[in-house]
């Protein structure tokens, strides 16, 4: 679930905090882990989500009023047979205690399951599915709600959904284990890339800021959108001091991170100057890649 780009933006995250408050510098290890550990405690709070719509709608279902759609599909079933495994999670939400984001939920399942009804639609797993993106996903309520206890899982929903929805088309349903439940440790080398690239930034921030200096009209530091700045001088360290990494892929990711993260314009505005910088690194020499086919 933690890939290069997501904990890209966690070191973009803190480059822009760092901006507006500066971060002591004994904890920059530490800030990349736990955002990383937040990341994961999301996961499961969204797990125990689905665990209790099962609940729901089993306590909703009567006589007159069947719930089979979800009571009886074994996708969201599924669900209740998760757990963490090597994980000690720190933010953990009563979904029982917040039964009204459910409830939002309920009346556009049951008018999705009647739309599966009329077109003669049997498929339990695209059911879950488009349950699960077209309206738990999609929910703004939840959305909101998340973001009041913790900022940072704004950010990290698209690719707790991302995951989720990827992992549940290939699980065996017999099978609890086909379902990967992450622990921090299988993203050590992702956690220490975010580190070290975090550390660099911050440690080099003055030198990466001139990289910048005559690269955008008019420029002034305390213009410039924060967020941009932080996606800026975050793609200048990468290029320096990653020689592994293709230049190719560095210029790709903070692209999609300004479309995703800034202005609508800032993907643009970001590949112009990336690009510029790129040629005039080169020129001086301060890229250096190891491997065949890495500068391109």
């Amino acid at each position: 679930m933690l890939n290069r780009r997501h904990i890209r933006t966690k070191v973009i995250q803190s480059i822009y905090s760092d901006s507006i408050e500066p971060i002591d510098r004994k904890i920059i290890k530490k800030l990349i882990k736990e955002s990383s550990s937040s990341s994961l405690d999301l996961l499961y709070n969204i797990i125990d989500f689905i665990k209790e719509i099962n609940v729901y709608f089993n306590n909703l279902e009567s006589k007159k009023f069947s719930c089979s759609f979800i009571t009886q599909n074994p996708y969201f079933f599924f669900f209740n047979k998760l757990h963490p495994k090597n994980f000690k999670r720190n933010n953990i939400i009563n979904w029982d205690l917040n039964l009204n984001y459910i409830i939002d939920l309920q009346e556009k399942i049951i008018n999705l399951n009647k739309e599966f009804i009329d077109s003669n639609e049997t498929n339990n797993l695209e059911f879950f599915t488009k349950s699960y993106a077209n309206v738990i996903a999609s929910s703004s309520l939840l959305y909101d709600f998340l973001e009041v206890q913790n900022i940072n899982w704004v950010n990290d929903f698209p690719y707790v959904n991302s995951f989720i929805l990827k992992n549940i088309e290939k699980v065996d349903i017999q099978n609890p284990e086909s379902f990967n439940t992450p622990s921090l440790y299988e993203y050590k080398e992702e956690i220490e890339f975010g580190q070290e690239l975090l550390n660099l930034v911050i440690k080099n921030n003055n030198e990466l800021k001139n990289h910048l200096v005559g690269r955008i009209p008019n420029w002034d530091s305390e213009r410039i959108a924060k967020v941009d700045y932080s996606i800026l001088i975050t793609s200048i360290a990468e290029l320096i001091y990653f020689p592994s990494i293709p230049t190719k892929v560095t210029l790709n990711e903070y692209i999609e991170i300004a479309k995703d993260f800034s202005s609508p314009m800032s993907g643009k505005f970001v590949n112009g100057i990336i690009d510029n910088i790129l040629k005039d690194l080169t020129v001086k020499g301060l890229i250096i890649k190891k491997g065949r086919g890495l500068i391109s």
